[in-house]
């Protein structure tokens, strides 16, 4: 029985924690790409979601559908606990590193530790995590994992809310009025998984904040703190929590500014657009 959303997220971390190999890695079987309905279905978000349900029969597990944030929703109605998970993978390069770098997309969804949905006929909001995956190249194991607090990434729920109704169409286009432009939002937020992220990179890694790790009594297992200082100076302390710390007398590492080279992004103005050259 769970009483918090953070007791359910820290079991979920445990299993697949329980599953890293000898190598340090967590074996997956993927299924064929080719074996999907849509062009939206992902192996990976269906892995993890099975995943749960085998491992917690006890616990309502929900998949969203596709395109529809969190990815996916657990419930234990015993207890009335609801907790969403958003799913976000990336796959290896062959030296290594993750595909993105700096940022990762987060389609026409802006990220945050709070999320809508329904239950019955009302609208609730709920907290969500965000679990991160780097993938090996060949798509055989989980390089680094990260089980986020999605405040971590943003805690605005009513900027959240109001990116879920920016998107428009514009109708009536061209020179014959018969086309549409869809204007959709597509943000660009912090990619935990960026190799050069030495506190998470290759890691298994669960990640709260300091207040609940605290009440959850795995302050022996913290690894690193993280300080988020916000564009208002308010300070909010994250806990990186290791399951396989090896040294628990060792006091956490502070980390501050974490993404500093995503705030250092300035604005570059599109002069022209790219075109086929020929030569003369």
């Amino acid at each position: 029985m769970y009483h918090n959303e953070h007791q359910i997220m820290k079991a979920v971390y445990d299993h697949f924690y329980s599953q890293i190999d000898n190598t340090g890695v967590i074996p997956i079987d993927l299924r064929a790409p080719s074996l999907v309905g849509t062009v939206q279905d992902d192996p990976f978000d269906c892995l993890v979601e099975q995943e749960l349900r085998q491992a917690f029969p006890d616990l309502e597990v929900v998949s969203s559908g596709k395109l529809t944030t969190p990815d996916i929703i657990i419930r234990d109605k015993r207890t009335g606990v609801i907790v969403g998970i958003e799913v976000k993978k990336l796959i290896q390069k062959p030296n290594g590193a993750d595909s993105r770098g700096l940022t990762m997309d987060y389609n026409s969804c802006l990220p945050c530790g709070t999320a809508l949905i329904k239950v019955g006929n009302a609208t609730t909001d709920i907290p969500c995590y965000y679990l991160y995956a780097l993938l090996s190249n060949d798509s055989t194991s989980i390089v680094t994992f990260i089980l986020m607090h999605g405040d971590f990434i943003n805690y605005d729920f009513n900027l959240h809310k109001e990116a879920k109704i920016a998107n428009q169409t514009e109708y009536n286009h061209g020179p014959y009025g018969e086309g549409s432009v869809r204007h959709r939002a597509m943000y660009t937020y912090p990619n935990p998984l960026n190799y050069k992220l030495k506190c998470f990179h290759t890691r298994k890694v669960f990640v709260a904040k300091k207040l609940d790790c605290e009440n959850l009594q795995l302050a022996h297992l913290v690894t690193e703190e993280v300080s988020r200082c916000d564009i208002y100076e308010n300070n909010f302390l994250y806990s990186i929590i290791d399951n396989g710390k090896q040294d628990q007398s060792v006091k956490p590492k502070l980390i501050k500014d974490i993404f500093a080279d995503c705030k250092a992004r300035k604005a570059r103005q599109r002069t022209s657009a790219s075109m086929p050259v020929l030569s003369e």
